[in-house]
């Protein structure tokens, strides 16, 4: 999913408009294809393929959308391209499923997040799928990506790379825990702004944590 930051990050709004998704996605899904024909197809007990594999496709699912919400610059561009890598995303793993929508949460995370791509970031908090279908963790993640470059994503406040951070997710699936690597990037804004004199922050800053203090005082909710 490396290639995904490559490929949409710092797209305008004129940049290859025509491209329907991106190569990435084409790839996955010409590799998952072959997967299925080459290796799996030619096995009688469907029922037990797909047992395993729907969790793969799962997996892929949830780490798709890990990666669009970290996304960083994102432009007007690179939005129309992620949406309709959105919908390339249920084609490639089709495959693996017998109905795309047999795999449960994250397809209809996969489903409530496109939506969010172009919405303003106040509704995105006040979004009902917030929480409940989609982590917290990972709408905060989707909006440092409209926040100046001083309010830095927890993974650049870090230092870390996508990879070493998705792994830290992977290794840490508490909501709890994320939280509050995500709260340790927004104090660290303030911090900067403050040793700057500035007296006032940008925008996002508040919509971020009030929808931050609403995720630590309910339910640990879903991971991502």
């Amino acid at each position: 999913m490396g290639i995904m930051l490559q490929e949409n990050g710092p797209l305008s709004s004129l940049d290859k408009p025509d491209v329907p998704c991106s190569l990435y996605m084409k790839e996955l899904q010409g590799f998952l294809s072959r997967v299925m024909s080459d290796y799996f197809r030619q096995f009688q007990c469907v029922d037990f393929i797909y047992d395993s594999t729907e969790s793969i496709a799962q997996r892929a699912i949830e780490l798709f959308l890990r990666h669009a919400s970290l996304l960083r610059p994102l432009g007007e561009g690179g939005k129309m391209r992620l949406a309709a890598d959105f919908a390339q995303m249920e084609m490639a793993v089709a495959p693996l499923c017998r109905r795309v929508s047999d795999l449960g949460k994250p397809y209809r995370m996969l489903r409530s997040f496109r939506p969010l791509l172009f919405q303003t970031s106040e509704l995105i908090a006040s979004s009902p799928a917030v929480g409940d279908l989609i982590p917290y963790s990972t709408v905060l993640h989707f909006l440092f990506t409209r926040a100046p470059p001083e309010l830095k994503s927890p993974h650049q406040r870090a230092e870390w790379s996508i990879a070493r951070y998705s792994q830290w997710l992977d290794n840490h699936p508490s909501e709890r825990d994320r939280l509050a690597l995500i709260r340790g990037a927004l104090e660290a804004y303030v911090q900067l702004v403050r040793a700057r004199q500035g007296k006032e922050f940008a925008p996002m800053y508040p919509i971020m944590l009030q929808l931050l203090q609403r995720a630590t005082s309910g339910a640990q909710g879903p991971k991502a």
